[in-house]
């Protein structure tokens, strides 16, 4: 069975179809992991209840929870009550919605490993604006990415080396990190990296692989300290940077490493 679906081939129309779609679905989730990120932080079971607005607690309507459109409609404010609604969540829509249509805009093809891709951008949203908030990274949404590569590993390709690559990549790379950490511990005499970063980046390798996760280690200490120039804070939430580090390596790690390989080799 072909589970590979070519995109910007014969059929114009389909493909772009279908990046609309991807672009309605990135909103969708970036909206609804948003929402449940924000209970996650405050406490409050995000398995249970329905939205409703944080200033006057009335239970919003479907037609009051449609990504972007709605607050757009509205002119950001709710319906009920009048008060402002932060524009960071729509904002955050329409970005996962570019994300979700740049991955299958360069990969061309919609495949089990682009499905993961997408999968694995909305749980990094969700975790990545925890940490923001809160400088905590849920271990459920850990389970959650782990449980994503456990479903996905068998329709790769090569299911044995692709499990292996990722396997290996979760154990080295967060063991060099931890030991440089620990040596950087010691010399500052103030906490580097939380165990919180470290089981991220492990459960990030698990998707990347070696060469792709040392790409992504490298990505996120660079976006790790341009947040950090930005800022001009001493901690940051490091979450984002690994994250943003991530994706860029699922989605283009493998032009970048070849064009590092071509430099190197002359």
């Amino acid at each position: 069975m072909n589970l590979v679906y070519p995109l910007f081939a014969d059929n114009t129309f389909a493909t772009v179809y279908l990046l609309v779609i991807a672009f309605a679905f990135g909103a969708v989730f970036a909206s609804f992991i948003t929402c449940t990120a924000c209970r996650v932080v405050i406490g409050e079971d995000w398995t249970k209840g329905h939205s409703h607005c944080d200033s006057c607690g009335h239970e919003l309507s479907t037609l009051d929870l449609i990504p972007v459109i709605s607050w757009l409609a509205l002119k950001g404010k709710c319906r009920y009550c009048g008060a402002k609604v932060p524009a960071r969540d729509v904002i955050f829509e329409i970005v996962l919605g570019f994300v979700f249509v740049g991955t299958l805009a360069f990969n061309r093809a919609v495949d089990p490993m682009v499905i993961q891709t997408l999968v694995l951008e909305v749980i990094l949203l969700g975790l990545s604006l925890a940490d923001f908030d809160n400088h905590i990274i849920p271990d459920g949404f850990l389970l959650a990415m782990l449980i994503v590569w456990i479903l996905f590993v068998g329709f790769m390709p090569d299911t044995a080396a692709y499990a292996l690559d990722g396997v290996l990549a979760a154990v080295v790379i967060p063991g060099i990190l931890l030991a440089v950490s620990a040596l950087l511990n010691k010399a500052l005499k103030k906490s580097t990296l939380g165990m919180g970063d470290v089981k991220l980046f492990a459960c990030c390798m698990l998707f990347t692989g070696l060469y792709r996760g040392v790409l992504t280690m490298f990505l996120a200490s660079v976006i790790g300290l341009i947040f950090v120039a930005i800022s001009q804070k001493k901690k940051i939430a490091f979450a984002p940077a690994i994250s943003i580090a991530t994706v860029i390596s699922l989605v283009f790690g493998g032009t970048l490493l070849n064009m590092y390989f071509s430099l190197i080799g002359g």
